[in-house]
């Protein structure tokens, strides 16, 4: 099994390392990485390992900006300082979380659970933990009906169907409904794409996902861009490259 850890905190590093050899001696830790900036260039660069710790703070950004810059074939695990109401809304994005400080009944419970989505993956293998790098999500797509989001001190499923676009503010993915409401969505544009029917959403550009229905004009720009208006409208420039003009169009035309 390979595994790569992100983690910009040394102690915490260590200590990572050290209970994931005891639970598993024949364990490859194949990198350790301490930023967004070297994460981003390790996947860029190397396969995929089975199995990512993604600390969800780091001093270059978040953990998610990873996610957003590369596709990622692996199982996640999130290892975060956040409470309990964060984590939720975390483990829509990933197979499970680690509270810090870790402790080794966290790490044995993750990996029993990828040892049973393995399983349930890949039922002819007898390895106890030798996972596959392809991800359930890679081996039956379904499309997602609805995101969990918190407000209110609460939590509520908001609708796709409503979703008129889903945009990056901040480091943080965002989604803005049809009457105008705004809601954090705690994963990457990357992975709320994967889970959208094509024929209805667009990723634009890197900072947006389009629900076509929301598209009231688009306008030639400069250098063959285009400029879409949506309903509602959004602050910034809506720009479609040049590169993409013609799928969009494409798209827009169905």
């Amino acid at each position: 099994m390979r595994v790569v850890i992100v983690e910009d905190e040394i102690p915490a590093q260590r200590l990572l390392k050290k209970y994931i050899l005891e639970l598993f001696p024949d364990t490859e830790i194949t990198a350790i990485l301490g930023s967004v900036t070297e994460a981003v260039k390790w996947f860029e660069e190397n396969r995929d390992p089975d199995v990512l710790f993604l600390d969800v703070q780091l001093g270059d950004g978040v953990g998610f900006n990873i996610l957003e810059r590369v596709k990622i074939k692996s199982f996640i695990v999130f290892t975060t300082a956040f409470d309990q109401y964060a984590i939720k809304a975390f483990k829509a994005n990933a197979i499970d979380y680690i509270l810090k400080p870790i402790k080794v009944v966290d790490l044995k419970r993750v990996f029993d659970q990828m040892e049973q989505k393995r399983a349930l993956f890949q039922p002819s293998s007898d390895s106890p933990i030798n996972l596959s790098p392809t991800t359930p999500t890679e081996a039956i797509r379904t499309l997602r009906n609805y995101f969990l989001i918190s407000k209110n001190n609460g939590w509520y499923t908001l609708a796709v169907k409503n979703v008129a676009y889903f945009f990056i503010e901040d480091h943080w993915s965002c989604a803005r409904t049809f009457d105008g409401e705004k809601h954090l969505i705690s994963e990457s544009l990357g992975n709320i794409m994967e889970g959208l029917d094509p024929l209805v959403f667009n990723r634009v550009n890197r900072q947006f996902i389009l629900n076509i229905a929301s598209v009231d004009k688009v306008e030639n720009w400069f250098g063959g861009k285009l400029v879409v208006i949506t309903k509602p409208k959004h602050d910034e420039h809506i720009t479609v490259g040049r590169e993409k003009s013609v799928e969009f169009r494409d798209w827009l035309n169905q």
